[in-house]
């Protein structure tokens, strides 16, 4: 009551002072750090977007391109990249980008004191080993790998490294100690009222990158056309909804329960955006029971997976069974193939495998902004057409992620945040489970395939372990995918523009009716 309270008298003061021009979003918490990829969750990730950017960034499909580089250069035997920089790119302080810059970013990122979240991605532990990096001249940057790799570019460009954000050299204290990020993006580090507001400013030195101009992931059109962003910290959904409805507020995530009154208010807007994170039923292999791929394909069969995706997505969802997202660039007519809604086959399937009625648990939680709940609702009572003993165990979302964490379960049902390279999406998936008992399959072929898909270069040749990926997932069935996460935000009716993109507020080129 004392968080909604305060919520409240929050949204009071701000109705008196907020500025005409800057947009005001809510978040559910606060800013865990202003150092780019330490420290952080997916409310810090926002917030960062806005301020700093990499040499490189995701498009809309998932391909990475150049941001403050004007091109990126890979040598024909993999393992050196070479950036040239955009010679129009300046710091929030004035100062102009450099190679330098770069270099001093780098080392200061792989410099374990700081503590930079994808630290174990690049130093041969992870994915990647970069061996060095070199300012070649002014605007010339090289960096150099031990070997191959084809997601180099896109664990870079992570929202959880903090977009490897490049930030001035003086956004450090001359103690050593991180002040504030000074960094290239649209809108600038202004004031931060811990446990209330974080207020952004526009840049006015602010130049896009090369585009057409629409906005694209994070390096198409960038253009502030407000004069600043205060992202309010407002935990309580209920809160969240009068600021929309009273224009209080901009823009702001919403429950889905609330999709049929913004979408016909007079005063607010609906907003329905997808991203490639991914709604699935996680199935726990070594399940006596579920380790039979024959009941794991029944059970697919038996689902009528675009009826099942309308309901649990309010009518927002498109069904998609494969492990790449429907906007990914790898998404082919392989992908789009999955296991037909056939309950004679389904019953087939179930009877060849020897089921005798054991009972299986689904696991569901209640959030109100996934569909796990209901998802899991539909699904037992399509499972228990062909014969399944299905029943559903709800628990808290804390206690739901231990359990897929140590591997304590029959079937999860549960979302997945973005991973816009489909490598890194199957790496959540796909490894030894002797080591990680949170992964879901282990099967030789298909960890064999995402190690290829890791080091393999070409986009064709890629798009081939892919495809044999999915194909071997339609046999195996280690999951049930369902369909494409999506976000759902509300606006006034005067916000202009798309303020999200995979799950985070991106406030560039939106804009406010006077």
């Amino acid at each position: 009551m004392k968080t909604i309270l305060l919520a409240g008298t929050m949204l009071a003061a701000l109705a008196g002072t907020a500025a005409a021009r800057d947009i005001v979003v809510a978040q559910s918490s606060d800013l865990r750090s202003n150092n780019p990829g330490v420290n952080r969750d997916g409310n810090t990730d926002s917030i960062i977007l806005h301020i700093v950017e990499g040499l490189v960034g995701y498009a809309n499909n998932g391909e990475v391109k150049p941001l403050l580089a004007e091109s990126v250069d890979m040598a024909p035997d993999g393992l050196s990249y070479t950036f040239k920089l955009r010679n129009d790119v300046k710091f929030h302080n004035g100062k102009v980008l450099t190679a330098e810059d770069v270099v001093w970013n780098w080392n200061r990122y792989t410099d374990p004191a700081t503590k930079w979240t994808c630290l174990k991605d690049f130093d041969g532990n992870g994915a990647t080993h970069v061996t060095g990096i070199k300012a070649v001249d002014a605007s010339t940057v090289t960096m150099t790998l031990e070997k191959p790799s084809a997601v180099f570019l896109g664990l870079m460009s992570r929202p959880e490294c903090g977009y490897t954000g490049i930030i001035s050299p003086d956004s450090v204290a001359a103690d050593g100690t991180f002040d504030k990020p000074i960094g290239t993006g649209p809108f600038q580090w202004d004031v931060w009222k811990k446990g209330e507001y974080l207020h952004l400013a526009k840049f006015d030195g602010y130049v896009s990158p090369k585009n057409d101009g629409k906005p694209d992931g994070v390096v198409g059109s960038k253009r502030p056309l407000v004069d600043g962003i205060k992202f309010m910290v407002i935990p309580d959904a209920s809160t969240v909804k009068a600021g929309l409805q009273s224009g209080v507020l901009d823009t702001a995530e919403i429950s889905p329960d609330l999709i049929p009154e913004f979408k016909d208010s007079e005063t607010t807007q609906l907003i329905i955006a997808r991203n490639n994170g991914k709604n699935l039923f996680y199935i726990q292999t070594r399940d006596p029971v579920l380790s039979k791929p024959a009941i794991r394909r029944a059970m697919a069969q038996a689902l009528d997976l675009d009826q099942l995706v309308a309901a649990a997505s309010n009518g927002t969802g498109e069904a998609n069974g494969s492990m790449i997202s429907s906007d990914s660039v790898y998404y082919s007519d392989v992908q789009k193939k999955r296991l037909p809604y056939d309950l004679e086959a389904a019953k087939k399937e179930l009877d060849a495998s020897g089921y005798k009625g054991e009972p299986i648990s689904i696991i569901a939680n209640k959030r109100g902004n996934v569909p796990s709940f209901p998802a899991a609702v539909m699904a037992q009572a399509m499972l228990q057409q062909i014969g399944l003993n299905v029943q559903i165990e709800v628990l808290d979302y804390a206690t739901q992620v231990d359990r897929r964490r140590s591997g304590n379960y029959q079937i999860i049902s549960q979302s997945v945040t973005p991973r816009l390279d489909p490598a890194l999406m199957y790496s959540f998936y796909v490894g030894d489970k002797d080591k990680n008992a949170s992964l879901m399959w282990d099967d030789p072929k298909a960890r064999d395939l995402m190690k290829a898909a890791y080091a393999e270069i070409d986009p064709k040749k890629r798009q081939a372990i892919f495809d044999e990926f999915h194909e071997l997932m339609l046999q195996e069935m280690p999951g049930i995918f369902l369909y494409d996460m999506v976000d759902v935000w509300g606006a006034t009716k005067a916000l202009k523009g798309q303020p999200v993109w995979q799950s985070n507020a991106r406030l560039w080129e939106v804009s406010l009716d006077k």
